[in-house]
């Protein structure tokens, strides 16, 4: 019964006492409450997909490791099969340039008889190509000597001067040297020095080919150079003779034959000196040389059959 009786304390003129206004904040608390819990479970729910994702996407730990060393391993292997292949390759190029290999099927040596192969660009190695060159160029003006020689010789036997009775044997010899020491600076001196250059084998440099042969070489220019009587040499005594009897057009062509001689000469000499250089700045040695010419001959199927055929004559015996 008291439990119905008014407070005193209520106050009918209090807003907050009204039962409709009570009713809309409580509805107001709950729905709050409501949305804070709502938020709460949908912010778990994302950290727990998070975490989902993340799991998902780290390797594992085992496993993984074992692939991804595998992966590299295989990778590396790769990379030292590449690096080889391309040293294969470059190894090759370098043989095919040094050694010259790639050569037209037809000789081109000389032009007016093709009856071997020269080319200095193919078969020289680069840093040797320009000795080489001057070499050549040695060798040609060597022939050009030769015909200069043989003119004044020719010239000399026209004009017939009183103080020079040796032009007919002159002449005779200038072209008998014009002919057979074409041939002889070519392949006593010239080819072999190319061939030393072309392959670097001590052989071709020894003192049996290039520096013997090329050594007389560089004496007979200067020897011809001096214009001796009966020599055949268009020299510095036949140019005096021929000016002091007024022999003017003679004299300028063996004077044209000395010059040459002598300027082919210093020339001969440097390139016989730049030779000797290489020669020992590449360690060859006079026994080398020899032991190979030893193999040479061994490997020779005609000096195998000679062997043999002296051992079953010397067994019979």
């Amino acid at each position: 019964m008291s439990h119905n009786q008014p407070s005193p304390f209520d106050d009918p003129s209090n807003p907050f006492q009204d039962p409709s206004i009570t009713s809309a904040l409580n509805s107001n608390r709950q729905e709050s409450s409501y949305h804070l819990e709502q938020d709460t479970i949908n912010q778990h729910q994302d950290d727990f997909t998070t975490m989902l994702v993340d799991d998902s996407r780290s390797p594992p730990t085992a496993g993984g490791s074992a692939m991804r060393g595998a992966a590299h391993n295989d990778d590396l292997s790769a990379r030292e099969e590449a690096l080889r292949q391309k040293e294969r390759e470059l190894a090759a190029r370098e043989e095919q340039l040094l050694q010259g290999r790639q050569r037209p099927a037809s000789n081109n040596f000389p032009p007016c008889f093709p009856i071997m192969y020269l080319d200095i660009t193919t078969e020289i190695p680069l840093n040797h190509q320009s000795t080489v060159w001057w070499l050549y160029r040695e060798w040609l003006w060597f022939e050009l000597t030769l015909v200069l020689n043989f003119m004044a010789c020719l010239c000399l036997l026209f004009s017939h001067p009183e103080s020079v009775t040796s032009a007919p044997t002159d002449l005779g010899i200038a072209l008998t040297e014009m002919f057979t020491h074409t041939l002889a600076s070519f392949f006593l001196w010239y080819r072999p020095v190319y061939n030393a250059y072309m392959k670097d084998v001590s052989l071709y440099y020894s003192k049996s080919l290039f520096f013997i042969f090329n050594g007389f070489h560089c004496l007979y220019t200067f020897y011809k150079a001096i214009g001796i009587p009966n020599t055949g040499g268009a020299g510095l005594i036949l140019v005096v003779t021929l000016f002091t009897d007024k022999y003017i057009i003679t004299g300028i062509i063996a004077l044209l034959a000395a010059v040459s001689w002598i300027g082919m000469g210093c020339l001969a000499v440097y390139m016989y000196l730049q030779t000797y250089r290489h020669y020992k700045a590449a360690g060859h040695t006079f026994k080398e040389a020899k032991d190979d010419a030893y193999g040479r001959i061994g490997r020779s199927s005609t000096a195998r059959d000679a062997a043999i055929g002296m051992a079953s004559w010397n067994a019979r015996r």
